[in-house]
């Protein structure tokens, strides 16, 4: 007679979905409120109080998804990863950066 495995209550963790957490944070990663979406709680309020770490915190959040390397707070990557998503995302980031310091050159040169 074989014996029977009784297993403890287990809780369930959904997997975050990889579109839905790209958006949010790209939209409202400076507040961390994707933090809170994947979990992370602590994060999230220290990412809300510092306007996502001075931008940096929220720039690193966002390439981590990007490249697949994000994952939730219980190590979970991000479910249906999209390449063409990733890549839209990085494509618009550079886009804004080069604009930004494009627009910003003459004032950082004393060029008015």
């Amino acid at each position: 007679m074989q014996g029977v495995e009784i297993k403890k209550h287990e809780k369930v963790y959904y997997v975050k979905d990889f579109f839905k957490t790209i958006v949010i944070c790209a939209f409202f990663g400076m507040f961390g409120i994707h933090r809170f979406y994947t979990g992370y709680t602590k994060i999230g309020i220290f990412q809300l109080l510092t306007f996502g770490g001075g931008l940096v915190w929220w720039l690193i959040d966002l390439l981590a998804m990007c490249f697949n390397k994000y994952k939730d707070r219980y190590g979970n990557e991000l479910d249906e990863y999209n390449v063409q998503v990733a890549v839209f995302v990085l494509t618009a980031l550079a886009i804004i950066l080069l604009a930004v310091g494009i627009m910003s050159a003459p004032y950082l040169m004393g060029i008015e």
